[in-house]
């Protein structure tokens, strides 16, 4: 009975993975009307059922981080009783509320299953092929796969962004999932050929960054990148050959740089990397998306209000409204946690930090990780809080968490025995 419900559970997992990444592409190139939404309905009645079903025991530290997660996800659900909502916004409620399932069904697979590893590693490579095959379709076909019917994001233009709305989109779950395949696929009993093939995904991911052209993301990326090889054995060596890179790349002239950049202006796919590099490192004043953002977080910084239950999913107007250059930031505020207190008030907001508390308690206190796996681990949760800030909103994509829920939940799975 329990590897029928094992192998039930697993195929939740995949189906609403596929469903959540193929749903708009879906829907864009074929006319089939969204299938992540009637899912996500379902998944969230189905989980309910397999909670009261299930009569496992969790752990002190599994309650916490799955009622953590529950009233960050699940608070804002009240917004569907006292407020008015457009249909947009019931259902990023509704996908932001599939969080505390996914983690559960997570914990209950995970911690059933003999070999944690091999399952965790092969879904890491399906998520990690839904990111990094469909911009290379792109590509080559010239079709974009995912639209909007006021679409400005084409390829022509060197937007590349996959089975997401935006280039950002997809920056963000690649970075967030790169650190996850270091955590699982460079483990200390992994062989010399699982940690190559990590290396590849995590290469893989690395391109798909770059061709976003997201500067935030390619820079966390980089570090992310650069910690793991001074980690690394030779960790000194590596280290000073990459301070003397860094200092030897200062004295480059500026107008070598300027020029090289320029002159990468013919061809459309790196013209778009080459722009965006080129107003980061010598305009970053004529940025707007830069100085509207920062528009957003000093207002909220020096004008914090106090809210209980929110004003709503993207229903920021009555906060931002005659204080903001541009009315973009009254629906999306370019920050995650903005983007929770203000939508959802302060219980979502609590939840959100004891998730995160929980998270770096688990990892730092299992004796049964090596210190390098630690090490990602946190710093896959660092990346995740500052991957928020990339995107426009992050409530439809549920699977941007999965990275960090697989890393905790492999913790809390293993801390009482080795794996």
């Amino acid at each position: 009975m329990k590897i029928k419900r094992q192998k039930l559970y697993i195929g939740i997992l995949y189906t609403m993975l596929a469903g959540y990444m193929l749903g708009p592409a879906l829907n864009y190139l074929v006319g089939i009307p969204r299938i992540d939404n009637p899912m996500t309905v379902l998944f969230l009645a189905v989980t309910a059922l397999i909670a009261f079903a299930e009569k496992n025991r969790l752990s002190n530290k599994t309650i916490i981080a799955f009622l953590a997660v529950s009233a960050m996800s699940l608070w804002g659900g009240i917004h569907l009783l006292l407020s008015p909502l457009e249909p947009t916004q019931i259902v990023d409620i509704l996908f932001f509320a599939t969080l505390p399932g996914f983690f559960y069904l997570f914990y209950l697979v995970i911690s059933r299953e003999q070999d944690k590893l091999k399952f965790i590693r092969k879904f890491l490579f399906v998520f990690a092929m839904f990111i990094c095959i469909p911009p290379v379709i792109e590509i080559a076909t010239g079709i974009p796969l995912v639209g909007i019917d006021d679409e400005v994001l084409a390829l022509d233009a060197g937007i590349i962004k996959g089975l997401f709305f935006n280039p950002n989109n997809l920056s963000t779950v690649a970075v967030c999932t790169s650190a996850a395949i270091l955590f699982f696929f460079h483990a200390p009993s992994s062989s010399r050929k699982e940690s190559l093939f990590g290396w590849l995904l995590f290469l893989m991911l690395g391109l798909v960054v770059i061709a976003s052209a997201s500067r935030t993301a390619t820079l966390i990326y980089s570090t992310l990148f650069m910690l793991n090889l001074v980690y690394m054995r030779n960790g000194l060596l590596t280290l000073m050959s990459v301070s003397i890179a860094a200092i030897a790349l200062t004295q480059v002239p500026k107008i070598w740089i300027q020029n090289l950049l320029l002159s990468l202006n013919g061809n459309v796919f790196l013209e778009n990397i080459s722009n965006r590099l080129y107003l980061f490192l010598f305009e970053l004043e004529s940025d707007k998306s830069v100085s509207y953002r920062q528009e957003i977080y000093d207002y909220f910084l020096q004008n914090p209000p106090l809210l209980f239950i929110g004003y709503g999913p993207k229903d920021f107007a009555p906060y931002f409204s005659g204080n903001l250059s541009d009315s973009l930031g009254f629906h999306n505020p370019h920050s995650f946690i903005i983007e929770l207190y203000l939508g959802f008030g302060l219980i979502s907001l609590l939840g959100f930090a004891i998730y995160i508390a929980v998270y770096c308690l688990s990892i730092l206190s299992n004796r049964y990780l090596g210190s390098k796996q630690r090490f990602i681990a946190m710093m896959g949760i660092a990346i995740f809080i500052l991957a928020g800030f990339i995107p426009s909103t992050i409530l439809r994509m549920p699977f941007l968490w999965f990275p960090c829920f697989l890393m905790l939940v492999y913790s809390l799975a293993t801390s009482s025995r080795k794996q």
